[in-house]
């Protein structure tokens, strides 16, 4: 096995975020489906790639266009950005801090904004906030 030095991984915050989006990045949320049903992005271009699912559909990002990866508190989308790092991709961006943030700035939703706040985003680790 080759040693692989990566880049660090770019970060921003939701309300950077804002102006990558409106230039056209997509936003791909690593979260699960539960998730996404309770609470998800919106007012941007999203595409849903669950991390469980990441490793066998990645190929499905483009490669062309920026990319911002986000999840319900930053952690599991940095892993998806420092994967698509390894495997070549040039134009990715973690959301640091995820939904919750997000969910805390006011940007637009779909479903509840409870789901987020109380804790509810499926992550497994109580609250994400």
């Amino acid at each position: 096995m080759t040693h692989v030095d990566l880049p660090a991984a770019r970060e921003a915050c939701p309300t950077s975020s804002q102006k990558l989006l409106a230039d056209g990045a997509l936003l791909v949320d690593v979260r699960e489906a539960d998730e996404v049903a309770a609470c998800g992005f919106a007012g941007c271009a999203v595409m849903h790639l669950p991390l469980s699912q990441f490793e066998a559909r990645f190929a499905e990002i483009p490669r062309d266009r920026e990319v911002i990866l986000a999840c319900a508190s930053g952690d599991r989308s940095l892993k998806a950005t420092y994967f698509l790092l390894y495997q070549g991709y040039t134009k990715v961006t973690n959301m640091k801090h995820g939904l919750a943030r997000w969910v805390a700035r006011g940007f637009p939703i779909t479903g509840t904004a409870a789901a987020v706040t109380a804790g509810g985003c499926g992550c497994g680790w109580g609250t994400c906030c």
